[in-house]
């Protein structure tokens, strides 16, 4: 597929000025993106072939990367995959074509089309077992019992809410609400507490809160905003730790693969202290204060200073890296598209910050990996990862 050097020029214009039509747009961005400078005679009067194809990258780069902050590593990538054309106007020889390069910039196999970004999904088990599909597809009622209702909202929350005149002498129910790999909810527990569930979370809660402590248990990670209420402090048990709080907003990190739990305080203050601590200890507790971060490894406790709105990208909708090795990259990649990471070799301990769209389509993920020198190969759901 060829086209001219003018024609793509009047196409470009057409596309930036917003003046061309859906097909026209598609066509656009597909020799944008594939376009590679080694097809392209180079003579000395353009400058620095070297520096020109960084530009190029660098350009591709943050498109794909949609917020546009620092790219995740400075590499240099020899088949530059995008195109400045004006910028670098006097670099390409009028009477010359762009081709399309009849290969991706990765290395595909299987039905790549099946592999989408995560969505609005989870599972309520309730007290008897029974399991219900939770998605932005399903509304209304989902059940009555003890004086509590549950509803799954529109904006795919679940909402539970107690009938404070009524009392309620029967055992304490608990529910349970998961989300899969490539999933996330919301919940809004009896108490009015908001809970966000980030990808491959359970979470374990009592559909209402009596007298006493509000206790909640969770694996994998959550955001959440504490109603507060001085009589009853709420908690959060995770991976041998315990969070208490009165009222405040906080996020939890406690994935069993990451092998540390991280509690990160945006607003009002909490202890953190060991599940298996006498009661004696909880007066010693580690205490955080907003943008201070609770680091629980093995059985000792420790807190760091940190930007807290970077531990919360997720709920925001952005895949965040700071200083993120190889796993940690293709960890938060895995959990959010649902893919199995496969590593072959020695890996890299190269770092990399940056952070991509939780709406990106998967072909941009690996677009952005391998222009990171991440050599990626996608073999049905599998995520090849190699030196």
């Amino acid at each position: 597929m060829n086209m001219s050097y003018e024609d793509f020029k009047k196409l470009h214009e057409r596309c930036t000025s917003g003046n061309c039509t859906p097909e026209e747009q598609k066509i656009f961005e597909e020799y944008r993106d594939n376009f590679d400078l080694s097809d392209t005679p180079w003579l000395p009067v353009f400058g620095d072939k070297a520096e020109i194809e960084k530009l190029l990258k660098n350009d591709l780069h943050s498109r794909l990367s949609k917020n546009k902050i620092k790219k995740l590593r400075s590499i240099y990538w020899p088949a530059a995959a995008a195109i400045l054309v004006f910028a670098l106007a006097g670099l390409f020889v009028a009477n010359k074509y762009f081709k399309v390069k009849g290969t991706t910039p990765y290395e595909l196999s299987g039905n790549q089309n099946e592999i989408k970004p995560g969505s609005n999904k989870a599972v309520l088990t309730l007290a008897d077992g029974k399991q219900i599909k939770l998605d932005s597809s399903r509304k209304g009622r989902l059940f009555t019992l003890n004086n509590v209702t549950a509803d799954n909202d529109v904006d795919s929350s679940i909402i539970y809410k107690k009938n404070t005149s009524a009392i309620t002498r029967s055992p304490q129910v608990y529910n349970i609400i998961s989300t899969p790999q490539g999933g996330k909810y919301q919940l809004i527990l009896a108490d009015g507490t908001k809970v966000w569930l980030n990808a491959g979370t359970t979470i374990r809660f009592p559909i209402d809160f009596r007298n006493g402590d509000r206790v909640v248990e969770l694996s994998g990670e959550a955001y959440f905003e504490v109603a507060h209420d001085a009589s009853r402090p709420f908690k959060v048990t995770s991976a041998g730790q315990v969070v208490q709080v009165l009222g405040t907003h906080f996020n939890i990190n406690a994935y069993a693969d990451n092998g540390v739990v991280k509690t990160t305080l945006l607003q009002g203050r909490v202890k953190v202290y060991g599940k298996d601590q006498p009661s004696s200890a909880v007066a010693s507790a580690l205490i955080i204060k907003p943008n201070e971060q609770a680091v629980f490894k093995g059985d000792q406790f420790f807190k760091v200073a940190v930007d807290a709105e970077e531990f919360v990208a997720w709920k925001r909708g952005v895949i965040l890296f700071r200083d993120a090795d190889i796993h940690d990259v293709m960890r938060k990649i895995s959990r959010w598209y649902d893919v199995e990471v496969v590593y072959q070799g020695q890996m890299s301990k190269d770092t990399y910050s940056g952070e991509i769209s939780r709406n990106a389509a998967f072909s941009e993920v690996l677009k952005i990996l391998k222009l990171d020198d991440i050599n990626v190969k996608v073999s049905g759901r599998k995520l090849i990862v190699s030196q």
